[in-house]
């Protein structure tokens, strides 16, 4: 028979000296989101009281969809109501660059002539802006706000149906207006 040594060795338990630590980790996460609850429904309580000092139940202050059947994901429309005095400042404060480009010249006189021009161009009905424009001491009309010279040029063909005496100036226009793209 063959002896086999053995040794048992003893596994040493420790101590733990705060065995409730997580416990009070739990009791702590508990009391923070019964805290968190409170405040949500406090929230709910103060519109209700609100709603309720306006004479109207909470049902009827709802805020309700003007379209309920809208679909959700799809562009809206947003329509800003405000007084004329307050669109006007804000159209004021628009600050824009700058912009080189071209126009053409249809007319170069006196004042009260370039009045009687522009009204004449108006009545034509061309989709080109009218500008006026002194150059001392004359006044001078020209239209279009044109980014590149092609586009000056083409269009210089069509007025000079009318306004054969029209060229084209390189001048500071308007930033173009673009169009909002339909998804």
């Amino acid at each position: 028979m063959k002896f086999v040594k053995m040794t048992i060795t003893q596994e040493r338990t420790t101590f733990d000296p705060h065995p409730f630590r997580y416990m009070r980790n739990i009791i702590l996460l508990t009391i923070i989101l019964l805290g968190i609850s409170h405040s949500v429904f406090s929230q709910n309580d103060s519109l209700k009281s609100a709603l309720g000092k306006l004479g109207k139940s909470p049902v009827e202050g709802a805020i309700k969809s003007e379209t309920p059947n809208q679909n959700v994901g799809t562009p809206g429309k947003v329509d800003v109501k405000a007084d004329s005095s307050i669109v006007n400042l804000e159209k004021g404060s628009r600050k824009f660059k700058e912009t080189k480009g071209y126009r053409i010249q249809i007319f170069l006189g006196s004042v009260d002539q370039a009045k009687v021009e522009r009204n004449k161009y108006l009545s034509l009905g061309l989709p080109y802006s009218i500008y006026s424009k002194q150059i001392v001491p004359e006044q001078a009309l020209q239209i279009g706000d044109f980014i590149n010279r092609m586009e000056m040029e083409k269009h210089l063909k069509i007025i000079e149906k009318h306004y054969p005496k029209a060229f084209g100036v390189v001048s500071f226009i308007e930033p173009p207006k673009f169009s909002q793209v339909k998804r």
